[in-house]
């Protein structure tokens, strides 16, 4: 058996074990407390996406308005998120 084959056979018994035990969920940000409910930060272009978007969701969520940086004053882009994870991530900042 050649360099070659035992690579090839090498790879192939690597991607039956990651088929047969897949990696978990991707990762989604929580707080620093697990109780809390999963994280919500969702960033939209206009007001009316953001409003339809905060009536869906079954989650306790703010709409936040922002200044887009760098550009003419008065565009905003609309922040959806919970009061406590705006803070946590601001006050990091």
């Amino acid at each position: 058996m050649n360099i070659h084959d035992s690579k090839l056979k090498s790879v192939e018994q690597r991607a039956s074990s990651f088929q047969s035990s897949p990696l978990s969920c991707p990762y989604k940000p929580r707080l620093s407390r697990p109780w809390q409910p999963s994280s919500v930060w969702r960033l939209f272009p206009r007001q009316n996406a953001a409003i339809a978007f905060t009536q869906h969701i079954k989650q306790d969520v703010h709409l936040f308005s922002l200044e887009k940086e760098g550009s003419d004053a008065g565009q905003r882009i609309f922040l959806v998120t919970s009061y406590s994870e705006l803070w946590h991530y601001y006050s990091s900042r």
